[in-house]
């Protein structure tokens, strides 16, 4: 199956484009068409194959790309990374401001030495954390999204759409990016939910810029789209299902979980750096040692924990000692005698 419609005013259909990876084989991508008018959630990733697979979809649907929009939940090359090969120049894109300027950010230079230095502050070393910041670099670049060739327009929450006849309400979702947004279609109860709310994974977390809590904003984002009450949740990957308000408690608790193991084991070993405190903590990856992990898994791995030990920060779970000339490490907030701690090897 390549493209089907699954949904009538609007009409909604669903394209399925090639993206074989670690846990998924395609990026779920929509078309929202009323009349002439149709709007493009997200492209999938470039590649021979899948551009075949979205054109192909694309004309059978009946879409005239002259009058074709695209809206991009977020900016990760499975996406975004078509929509210099399938939307025309001068096409409409809407997108989000915040993950725009974190892709020009990392692809001019900007982004490199604040991770670089996040990553020292926790631990991590040289070599390493230089590999962190290459699969970082996922994000579509400028070679694969060129926002100079289209009418690019900045949504934000809250903002409206319209398809022909239909309205799409603009939802802001942020916690696998900054930036990711969601589109809600409040007559027919349908959410375009990019990487928001999976199944087929646990969606990563980004590592927010400047220790912003980005597991929080995770959170939030879940309790929004669940005040939406919607009736379809349409996902990025993997099969469409009605069961997304016990995936979206799952998830939480998933996270919590987590929080609690991380809390646990500084509790145990106290002063940990924060990159032993990630490696320490459970992972489900088919690997025994974390060097066999791909470099790129183990980024979003160590994405995801950074982003953890920021929210146990905030929260006052745990208590971050600021390295003098070293590493920050940790120690939990209600530890009796942290002062008896500093035998503990890290």
């Amino acid at each position: 199956m390549q493209w089907k419609q699954i949904n009538a005013a609007p009409d909604v259909f669903l394209v399925e484009v090639p993206f074989p990876n670690l846990s998924t084989s395609s990026t779920n991508c929509y078309v929202v068409r009323d009349g002439d008018e149709a709007l493009v959630v997200d492209t999938g990733a470039p590649s021979d194959e899948a551009a075949c697979a979205l054109e192909t979809a694309l004309r059978e649907i009946g879409v005239d790309k002259a009058n074709a929009r695209f809206f991009l939940t977020h900016l990760h090359l499975d996406h975004a990374g078509l929509v210099n090969r399938v939307a025309l120049p001068g096409s409409a894109v809407y997108a989000s401001k915040t993950d725009l300027d974190a892709m020009h950010g990392a692809h001019q230079g900007r982004g490199s030495a604040p991770l670089l230095r996040t990553l020292a502050m926790e631990g991590v070393g040289v070599g390493e954390a230089q590999e962190y910041v290459e699969a970082s670099r996922f994000a579509t670049g400028p070679d694969l999204f060129d926002d100079r060739r289209f009418d690019v327009r900045f949504v934000e929450d809250g903002d409206v759409l319209h398809v022909g006849r239909f309205a799409l309400q603009v939802v802001a979702t942020p916690g696998h990016t900054p930036g990711h947004l969601s589109l809600f279609q409040p007559d027919a109860g349908i959410l375009f939910g990019g990487d928001h709310v999976l199944f087929v994974i646990s969606p990563s977390i980004a590592l927010f810029p400047d220790g912003e809590d980005g597991l929080q904003a995770y959170f939030d984002s879940l309790d929004k789209v669940r005040a939406l009450r919607c009736g379809t949740l349409l996902v990025s990957h993997g099969e469409i299902r009605g069961d997304f308000g016990e995936r979206m408690a799952w998830l939480a608790e998933h996270h919590r979980q987590r929080l609690d193991e991380m809390v646990s084991a500084v509790r145990k070993r106290p002063r940990q750096t924060g990159i032993d405190v990630v490696k320490g903590v459970t992972w489900n990856v088919p690997h025994g040692r974390w060097e066999d992990i791909p470099a790129a898994q183990r980024w979003c791995i160590v994405g995801v924990g950074l982003s953890a030990l920021n929210h146990l920060v905030d929260t006052g779970r745990l208590l971050r000692e600021d390295g003098e000339g070293g590493p920050r490490r940790y120690v939990a907030a209600n530890s009796l005698d942290n002062s008896s701690a500093g035998g503990f090897a890290v």
